[in-house]
């Protein structure tokens, strides 16, 4: 089994053999493989079909997932801990953690699935009529500035449970009481921050997260939140000093915070934003927000059309700081469409909650894995894909990561033949079979 993975691979592997038993790790072993090699959707009979390695049936693939013994917080430890010892400083973004959550929806038919039911779509997307039936996710992922650009490792995929259909329960003092959605969201946030243990860690969202709900819970942990404020966002100034005369004021002047453009000189900057640099005016205000117990920091900045307000709880970030790290956020969105697109990320069959969140969980740790092997530093030791000219791809592209493994995999069977004595020669000879293949 072996001998058709890359060296490289296999010791990012083993970072997780603690995790599973010994048959456990090599069903492990050959789903991270299969999720990259396999094209299209990655069910599980697909999954067993390519691991040609391993003579088992596809009822021993959906096994792993449903029965054996494993846990998934276990997994996503390891990963960690993957991550930290290969990237080790590149995770650091101003002295902290950079995390990324946002959520995205799996279309499903099945009513067997539990968690299934119908979701208000909020992308605007007419071709959906609105709604989705299917499963709603909420994915977290670690975010490292790399030549230009970020990268996002998603590490933690949850299902959020809906109303009419409930999965996931709270346990409370008054009794058990179905999940809500911020139950799930801080939640995802609180578990990556101890699996850091608990070191600075900021956390950036897009403005349906800008809640006291989500907000306040990770302030009290010291967790730093950036998010969009709406376009009709208000906040106040400090109380004014007390003059001994009637009540003490609460709150200080309110502003419309949009105005803030036009009540102050905006101030010009220069951020290198979505891999190019840019000037913006922007004017930057510490103020009080409703129900948020303590002073953050508002950046205004001139729009096209209207302002974009942006909002940061860590007061010691700059406008500029604030605004590049917000703009991180897409990054997630990018993983989000490579999950989807080659990874498998909805392609799920399972009727049961353990095994769907086990493939999920699976398909995440596969993106970061294989992330991990297109770096830069990393690659050469493996990939050689042989692409033709008229391909134009980016470095760290799933396709051309797949196309190399394909081309990897056929190079070694032919390789470790025991008919084929001068290896160089015969490497010459198949050269055209590989290009075709891959």
């Amino acid at each position: 089994m072996d001998v058709v993975f890359p060296c490289l691979l296999i010791l990012y592997l083993s970072s997780f053999r603690d995790v599973f038993s010994s048959p456990g790790y090599e069903y492990f072993k050959a789903y991270i493989w299969a999720f990259m090699l396999v094209p299209g959707r990655k069910r599980v009979t697909d999954i067993a079909n390519a691991c040609f390695f391993m003579k088992k049936h596809i009822s021993s693939f959906e096994r792993f997932l449903s029965e054996y013994k494993w846990s998934t917080n276990k997994v996503i430890a390891s990963l960690i801990s993957l991550l930290l010892s290969v990237l080790g400083d590149r995770l650091m973004v101003y002295g902290a953690f950079l995390a990324a959550e946002d959520t995205t929806f799996a279309s499903k038919a099945s009513k067997k699935m539990p968690g299934v039911q119908k979701w208000k779509d909020h992308s605007g997307n007419a071709d959906r009529g609105g709604y989705i039936f299917g499963h709603h996710w909420s994915i977290l992922g670690l975010l490292s500035p790399f030549s230009g650009r970020w990268l996002c490792f998603p590490i933690i995929a949850r299902l959020i449970p809906g109303k009419k259909n409930p999965s996931h329960f709270v346990s409370t003092p008054e009794g058990l009481r179905p999940a809500e959605f911020w139950d799930v969201t801080v939640s995802n946030v609180l578990h990556l921050w101890e699996l850091l243990g608990r070191r600075a860690l900021r956390v950036v969202v897009d403005a349906y997260f800008a809640n006291a709900k989500f907000i306040n819970p990770l302030m009290e942990k010291g967790i730093a939140v950036l998010s969009r404020l709406r376009k009709n966002a208000v906040g106040w100034d400090d109380p004014p000093e007390y003059s001994g005369r009637g009540r003490p004021r609460k709150k200080g002047k309110k502003w419309k915070l949009a105005d803030l453009l036009t009540a102050f000189e905006p101030e010009h900057l220069s951020v290198h934003i979505y891999g190019k640099d840019c000037q913006v005016a922007a004017v930057t205000r510490d103020v009080w927000l409703r129900h948020i117990p303590k002073k953050v920091r508002v950046v205004v900045i001139e729009g096209l059309k209207v302002p974009v307000i942006l909002v940061c709880t860590d007061l010691t970030l700059n406008a500029a700081q604030i605004i590049e790290l917000y703009a991180a956020r897409f990054s997630l969105e990018i993983a989000i469409r490579d999950l989807k697109q080659h990874f498998g990320f909805g392609d799920y069959q399972s009727t049961t909650a353990i095994a769907i969140d086990r493939f999920v969980q699976l398909c995440c740790t596969a993106f970061c894995i294989w992330k991990l092997m297109m770096l830069p530093e990393n690659a050469p030791t493996w990939l050689d894909d042989g692409k033709p000219m008229a391909i134009k791809e980016s470095a760290l592209s799933f396709a051309r990561a797949r196309r190399g493994l394909r081309r990897f995999v056929v190079k070694q069977i032919f390789l470790n033949s025991p008919l084929t004595p001068d290896l160089k020669k015969v490497e010459e000879e198949y050269e055209p079979i590989f290009r075709i293949v891959s």
